[in-house]
């Protein structure tokens, strides 16, 4: 018998040449909640966030997702975990939304890469791929 159970999707579309459309589902035992951001890609910023609780455990849950709103002109760089824990976690926030959200933002990053690979060599994607990831975990360690 489970006891518990979680499961997050993310799915990424490009809308235009310029934007794409991140929609994420957090489903565990407990909550249901969606979020829909949308990213202007050259700027790697937020331009809209919208999100909801379909199911939460407590009546008052519900009334972070207010916060979702506070995700618009966030800058998608290496201080983004800081950003989003200040924009909807912390005491007044609700740490489900906080990591929806940066899978949302993990997604994206991916869905850039793929991006890259149509309009640039790829040669070109891996430099900057190894630029970017520099010092994030095992395999882009320096040496």
């Amino acid at each position: 018998m489970y006891l518990f159970n979680r499961s997050i999707s993310v799915n990424v579309r490009s809308m235009d040449s310029k934007t794409v459309s991140v929609n994420g589902v957090f489903l565990d035992t407990h909550h249901e909640l969606c979020i829909t951001l949308e990213v202007d890609v050259q700027r790697q910023t937020i331009t809209a966030a919208t999100g909801q609780f379909c199911r939460c455990p407590h009546t008052n849950c519900a009334e972070t997702q207010e916060r979702i709103a506070k995700l618009v002109g966030l800058k998608l760089d290496k201080s983004v975990r800081k950003q989003v824990l200040a924009a909807v976690g912390l005491k007044n926030g609700c740490t489900h939304i906080t990591e929806l959200t940066l899978e949302c933002v993990k997604g994206f990053m991916q869905a850039t890469y793929k991006l890259m690979n149509l309009s640039m060599p790829a040669e070109k994607v891996d430099e900057l791929v190894e630029q970017y990831l520099e010092g994030s975990c095992f395999h882009y360690q320096k040496h």
